[in-house]
């Protein structure tokens, strides 16, 4: 009887309750991540398709993957900023 109660929930979990994955909500993705990004996928596609050089300007170009990742880390530190900024904020006005 427990399993059948169990597997009930868990269908009407998944059929009505939304579940998106543990970093869906990225409130801090702006278009300027959305340029990198797609600049990244061209120039690492365009790579590929010239056999993956280790050097020249096709590898040169490839270094935009670089400014991809860093612009996210960038964005995910200033989230992390922002936040603590916050809470310190509102625990000032509580004091």
């Amino acid at each position: 009887m427990y399993n059948e109660i169990v597997a009930v929930l868990n269908t009407g979990a998944k059929l009505y309750v939304l579940s998106r994955q543990k970093h869906f909500y990225k409130f801090w993705w702006d278009k300027e991540l959305n340029a990198l990004k797609e600049a990244a996928i061209n120039s690492n596609k365009f790579w590929k398709a010239a056999d993956k050089p280790r050097q020249g300007p096709i590898f040169n170009k490839k270094a935009r993957r670089a400014q991809y990742r860093k612009a996210i880390r960038e964005g995910q530190k200033q989230n992390t900023i922002r936040y603590t900024d916050f809470l310190l904020e509102m625990l000032a006005l509580k004091i």
